[in-house]
């Protein structure tokens, strides 16, 4: 039974070691600057050189335990600090080491320096020393100031070659591509399009509110006309077919119409107001004497008064 247990355990370690073997397989060198002048700066506020590493797996891959090395003879120079959970690279994200020769800033510093004066290689291998990547920066791409060179499309094996714009932790063909306002700026120096498109939009939008405006209102002031005639119409008990504004054959507009109605149908049923008695009022005068007064009354007891 403990063998058997040994057994599974060797043989789940194994599936483990090769699995994760598999995705550090997958880690590329994608792109590297040489010459930092004034481009990016590391977490010290200082341009120095830097590899930028990208994982090409569909999984989390952990880059700790693997060696950067510019020495073919040596691949296991600068070995990554193990336990840094920023060292686990995303799938498809990007990590960025400082090839600054000074390890004690931190895991993201190797040991070595890359010169601009001459041509630089980059080896990336696994825990074991065995090779997984490999990216060399001609002697030129070097000595070009704050110019990257890298693989044009994010981990593929196809074309390398210098890159205008570095892309520290960002996609190499996005960065590497005009942006929009650069093509304005080329192709309207002196904005004189964007002028004429902002007025456009302003005035279009002011048009369109117009539009809606007024027709909201003329729907609003039709639908209350046709309310009115709807209530004239059945206050005289004959609905009429014809609608507001238009008129009949006689050429009477059917408000008139309505309200003649209206008015003839309350004479006829004697609807309105007929004063037939007079209510007078009479003011009364009654005299007034303080003897009557209450304040005169008597409130307390008449008091003798003894010697």
């Amino acid at each position: 039974m403990k063998v058997l247990i040994k057994g599974l355990s060797l043989f789940l370690f194994t599936l483990t070691v090769i699995g994760v073997q598999a995705q550090v397989s997958k880690l590329r060198i994608n792109e590297i600057m040489v010459n930092n002048q004034t481009d990016y700066v590391d977490h010290y506020g200082q341009n120095t050189p830097w590899i930028e590493i990208y994982n090409n797996s569909g999984a989390s891959t952990n880059i700790g335990g693997c060696y950067l090395s510019d020495d073919p003879n040596n691949l296991r120079k600068y070995p990554v600090t193990k336990g840094d959970k920023n060292t686990i690279i995303g799938p498809r994200q990007f990590v960025v080491f400082w090839a600054d020769n000074n390890a004690t800033r931190g895991t993201f510093h190797v040991n070595f320096w890359l010169d601009p004066a001459k041509e630089n290689t980059v080896y990336l291998a696994d825990a074991g020393g065995n090779l997984i990547d490999k990216l060399t920066v001609p002697a030129n791409a070097s000595a070009l100031v704050d110019k990257s060179y890298g693989r044009t499309t994010d981990g593929s094996e196809g074309k390398l070659g210098i890159l205008d714009k570095p892309t520290p932790n960002i996609n190499n063909e996005f960065k590497n591509t005009e942006a929009t306002n650069e093509r304005f700026k080329k192709y309207d120096p002196f904005g004189l399009g964007m002028t004429v498109t902002a007025i456009m939009v302003v005035f279009t939008a002011l048009i369109l509110l117009f539009i809606s405006f007024k027709y909201t209102g003329r729907f609003y002031t039709s639908r209350g006309h046709k309310k009115a005639v709807a209530a004239a119409e059945a206050k005289s008990g004959k609905v009429g077919e014809s609608k507001v504004g238009e008129s009949k054959k006689d050429g009477i507009p059917v408000e008139v119409c309505a309200a003649i109605a209206a008015a003839l149908y309350e004479m006829q049923n004697d609807i309105h107001d007929i004063e037939d008695a007079i209510l007078t009022i009479e003011k009364k005068t009654v005299s007034y004497s303080p003897w009557s007064s209450k304040i005169y009354g008597l409130r307390q007891m008449p008091q003798i008064k003894t010697k």
